[in-house]
């Protein structure tokens, strides 16, 4: 049975390496945090289960995904939507040249992962004309620039925290896979490898905001599961923007709607 009171609403769905992250929108304007209606995730593995939760709600006016996981998810994402019938084509981003006030200038625009895409956009639609250091820490960390005038000057990728920790594990003898806290100065194991995997990721972002901001007065967005403990590490003025991704999934479906894209 569907929610008799749930309004006209969008779904937009990020699948990411490890994580699926969802988010039911209000189809109205304004900007998506105001609209947001309800958001979760779940482990890719979990995504069949989300079939049985969106077969309580009523059809969404429009779906739109982004996925970097592969064909596999792609394939099982599409059998999960088959819950509502009539419900509408999903919309795979698939990141262009130019769209909603960003320009791709990636060697070949469509190269560029389409989580970082969104990221991209939704920075662009929270900040505007300001200067902003993209940061995505997930399963991978990206690190994006952003200029003024909307111009991706391109970023960097590197392992995230839990692909470090699995790393050192892996391809040692003695170091254990096990949960470790950042401390100023550890001194037990499990915490040296948590501490140093975070300065790993906070120096790579302090060494590319160094590099801009003699030219900018820089602004960092930061997002992903592991956003909070990094960004309380940065130096500069940190926006923590847990959900960016899908922000910028709103934003550019609005402006395609409106066909400024």
């Amino acid at each position: 049975m569907t929610s008799p009171a749930m309004p006209d609403y969008k779904l937009l769905i990020d699948i990411g390496n490890t994580f699926l992250k969802w988010g039911l929108f209000r189809a109205a304007e304004g900007r998506a945090a105001d609209n947001r209606l309800d958001s979760g995730h779940v482990l890719l593995e979990e995504i069949p289960a989300l079939a049985a939760q969106f077969s309580k709600l009523q059809a969404p006016s429009q779906i739109v995904i982004s996925n970097v996981a592969g064909t596999r998810e792609r394939t099982t994402m599409i059998r999960v939507l088959e819950v509502w019938p009539d419900g509408p084509a999903p919309h795979w981003v698939i990141p262009q040249a130019q769209q909603c006030g960003v320009v791709n200038h990636y060697r070949n625009p469509a190269q560029l992962g389409s989580d970082r895409w969104a990221a991209l956009i939704g920075a662009r639609a929270l900040l505007f004309a300001r200067p902003v250091l993209v940061v995505v820490c997930g399963t991978a960390t990206t690190i994006d620039y952003l200029a003024p005038n909307g111009e991706f000057k391109g970023g960097v990728i590197l392992p995230g925290v839990g692909l470090m920790l699995r790393a050192l594990h892996q391809h040692t003898a003695a170091l254990p896979d096990a949960g470790g806290e950042y401390v100023e100065a550890p001194i037990q194991t499990v915490d040296a490898i948590a501490s140093g995997c975070q300065h790993a990721q906070a120096g790579a972002i302090e060494r590319l905001y160094r590099q801009h901001v003699a030219h900018d007065v820089l602004d960092q967005s930061v997002a992903g599961r592991r956003a909070k403990s990094i960004a309380s590490m940065n130096a500069g003025q940190e926006f923590n923007r847990p959900r960016c991704i899908v922000g910028g999934h709103a934003r550019r479906h609005e402006t395609q709607d409106n066909r400024h894209s």
